[in-house]
């Protein structure tokens, strides 16, 4: 066992975390949920993944444009810093994302210069994201007065890819995990951690692909063993059906896993049925909630 306590894990996408006014919503549904000890996986606000694979592709076609895309992005996420976190905390933050955009900066500089991006490359700069995204939760939690830590998913989570696609060694990663946690003694009950992003067995960073916020969600309810996931979006829950094509479709109380797979096989987008694996594994129930109607039950 990695925890002796029972963790419950939530998961926020993009949409939930889209502007200052929603990071405050998330961390008033977090700081009131019942939960002793909780573990928020978080995606980065809404539209920032696919801008800076755009700025990628637009480096590698020598295309100065994505110097403006670049400066839209950094200007966002200070704007984001400067209303969520007090002003000390914010230097402090404000300057650990601008090493961040140096960084980015001279990757895009070399894939100028070369014209093209690597995998490597396109995975480094798109999980930055998820980075910023969870130490701007984190830091708005602790101005709320909820202890909380951030927790880097590359320093432990540890993934291969395969033909058959993201594989998570199990192992390495709950040895990393214990590492994290030991040097934490006086852990808070709140962590917050960095969805879609993992690292190479060799130390290099990557991604979890498509949907990989949802999959870090259920990789890190197997790792903490925890007794639920809450998959927070922008729906109600589970539909019976399509409510575009079917009038008379309902939301569903609840569903089997299996259910839910054969779901997702005919078209419902709330979940994907790959990102469920480590969950269904160990049979740790999932609920779709409705962030912006966190008194209803969901699925």
């Amino acid at each position: 066992m990695v925890f002796v306590d029972h963790w419950v894990v939530h998961k926020f996408g993009g949409t939930s975390v889209a502007d200052p006014s929603r990071y405050r919503h998330v961390a008033g549904i977090i700081a009131n949920r019942p939960e002793r000890l909780r573990a928020v996986v978080v995606s980065a606000m809404s539209g920032v993944t696919d801008t800076l694979v755009k700025v990628v592709e637009m480096a590698a076609r020598r295309d100065r444009g994505y110097l403006d895309l670049l400066a839209q992005l950094r200007e966002r996420h200070r704007i984001a810093v400067t209303e969520l976190l007090p002003p000390t905390r914010a230097d402090e933050l404000l300057e650990r994302i601008e090493r961040d955009f140096t960084d980015v900066a001279d990757v895009l500089h070399a894939t100028w210069l070369l014209r093209s991006a690597s995998d490597r490359a396109m995975d480094l700069l798109t999980g930055f994201g998820e980075v910023w995204s969870a130490q701007i939760l984190a830091g708005h939690l602790e101005a709320r007065g909820v202890p909380t830590v951030w927790m880097d998913a590359r320093e432990v989570l540890v993934v291969r890819r395969s033909t058959s696609g993201v594989e998570v060694d199990w192992a390495a990663s709950a040895d990393r995990l214990r590492t994290w946690r030991s040097a934490r003694p006086e852990l808070p009950d709140t962590i917050v951690i960095t969805g879609y992003v993992a690292s190479t067995p060799d130390g290099l960073a990557t991604t979890l692909g498509r949907n990989g916020s949802d999959f870090s969600a259920s990789i890190f309810g197997a790792l903490l063993e925890a007794e639920e996931i809450h998959i927070w979006t922008d729906v109600d829950g589970v539909m019976s059906a399509n409510p575009r094509l079917v009038p008379d479709a309902v939301l569903l109380d609840e569903l089997s896993y299996d259910e839910a797979m054969e779901l997702a096989y005919f078209g419902a987008r709330v979940i994907h049925p790959g990102t469920m694996a480590p969950a269904v594994t160990r049979a740790i129930p999932i609920f779709i909630r409705n962030t912006f109607k966190p008194e209803n039950p969901g699925t």
